[in-house]
């Protein structure tokens, strides 16, 4: 008996010779970690952010491992980098430590994502991810970077295919949403409508005299698919409203209700008054509505909406469209000017074939 109780003594001894280890080495390890791989991103260690989601056509004939500067907002340098022989041109973004003190960084990579979507009519999107590297150096091949708690590399060579030129052609909006944190918001608002549930804006709005895509009601056997769908994409549309003009003022206060139709001129172009061909009501009108079909669809109480067509998803989500189109219409300052405030480098743009589209890298 005493010596079975002197063996588990021994082996509790050796557990706990084992566990100190154990944890020593573990410390050792983070302490490692800490010195080394930081986690308080961004930081001088790092501060590089490759853009995923995004690349660019070669016609401007850069070189394998062309680090060149292109763009530059706020608390981000983004430089093109051709990593690879024969590869579409990365987007790389070096972030300063200041946005980790801001209560929010709007960062470039979003902007760019929001202006994209939105040339497009949100027809066609992009997700731009940050994947950020540890000790980056232009001079090294992707895959020899270390990457920020993410190991897979494939990933980063997916995305949209631009040319240069078109950094140009979104920068009046690129530089509008940095500005302006009303058409941030109201972007950022109505993008998510549009990816909940998404409606061809150019067939529905009529912008050209044949439609692409057939508008119509889901069949029975999918409506309970959908009808979330609906509520959320009508709260987001008015939320982007709300965004832009706020809430409906009390139409029994003449002068507080002449004034907010005056706004709807200053902010939008639009006369209030004038037809909003969808519902077939004023845009004044319809914008009260818009509000209480708002109400049904965020506060159900446990009940089905059973009313709810896809028709008032669509006419929610075109009138916030046409309401941020004036808005930034409105608001938006020369490509020219844009260009200048961007710090957008011209002399690399200038080098663009657009009469070709390749991959190639010059030797």
């Amino acid at each position: 008996m005493s010596e079975d109780i002197s063996m588990n003594k021994e082996m509790e001894k050796k557990l706990d010779n084992l566990t100190q280890l154990f944890l020593e080495q573990y410390r050792d390890q983070q302490e490692y970690l800490n010195k080394y791989y930081p986690t308080d991103i961004p930081n001088d260690l790092c501060n590089h952010a490759f853009i995923q989601g995004i690349k660019f056509e070669n016609s401007f004939s850069p070189k394998v491992y062309d680090f060149v500067q292109i763009m530059k907002c706020d608390d981000e340098e983004l430089f093109i980098w051709t990593h690879s022989k024969d590869t579409d041109t990365a987007l790389v973004s070096m972030v300063s430590s200041n946005v980790k003190n801001k209560n929010f960084w709007k960062n470039i990579g979003v902007v760019i994502q929001l202006a994209y979507s939105y040339s497009r009519d949100f027809e066609h999107t992009m997700d731009l991810k940050y994947r950020w590297c540890y000790y980056f150096n232009p001079n090294k091949s992707l895959y020899e970077h270390e990457l920020f708690r993410d190991s897979d590399k494939f990933g980063l060579l997916n995305g949209t295919i631009l040319k240069l030129t078109e950094l140009c052609d979104l920068s009046p909006v690129m530089e509008l949403l940095l500005r302006d944190d009303k058409a941030f918001t109201a972007m950022s608002i109505f993008y998510s409508s549009m990816k909940i549930h998404y409606c061809c804006l150019i067939c529905e709005l009529e912008k050209y005299p044949f439609r692409k895509h057939a508008s119509h009601e889901p069949d029975i056997w999918e409506q309970a698919n959908v009808i979330s769908v609906y509520e959320t994409a009508i709260v987001q549309a008015c939320r982007c409203v709300e965004a832009l003009i706020g809430k409906p003022p009390n139409k029994e206060k003449k002068g507080r209700f002449s004034e907010h139709k005056q706004m709807w001129v200053d902010q939008f172009g639009i006369n209030p008054e004038d037809l909003y061909q969808k519902s077939g009501t004023t845009y004044i009108d319809f914008y009260y509505y818009l509000f209480e079909l708002r109400n049904t669809a965020a506060h159900s109480y446990g009940t089905i909406p059973f009313g709810l067509e896809r028709k008032q998803a669509v006419d929610a989500q075109c009138f916030a469209s046409l309401l941020l189109d004036g808005y930034v219409m409105k608001h938006v300052i020369q490509e020219k000017e844009a260009i200048k405030k961007l710090s957008i480098n011209q002399s690399i743009i200038e080098k663009v074939n657009e009469t070709m589209n390749t991959s190639k890298t010059s030797e």
